[in-house]
């Protein structure tokens, strides 16, 4: 009795997901692992939090350091109170 094709190769399918399965879980680990040590993801919040501290504390995009002077708290208020003549 020949074996077909078909026969010979019936668990092919599951073993080849279950190396793929093995294969996606390792690259997932590495990924998570490499952002975890390089901090990616704090770099990637706290780079534009910086400017936007800037503008919510202060008014002016940039870091809250360079911009505390440009604070409307900061600026001369001009009044007059007598008007102008004419």
């Amino acid at each position: 009795m020949k074996h077909s094709a078909l026969r010979s190769s019936s668990g092919q399918v599951a073993v080849e997901f279950i190396l793929l399965a093995a294969v996606g879980i390792l690259v997932a680990t590495l990924i998570a692992k490499t952002i975890r040590q390089e901090t990616l993801l704090a770099q990637m919040v706290q780079g534009p939090w910086q400017y936007l501290t800037g503008m919510i504390e202060n008014g002016v995009w940039g870091t809250s350091e360079k911009t505390r002077l440009q604070h409307p708290n900061y600026l001369r208020r001009h009044v007059s109170l007598k008007g102008q003549s004419e």
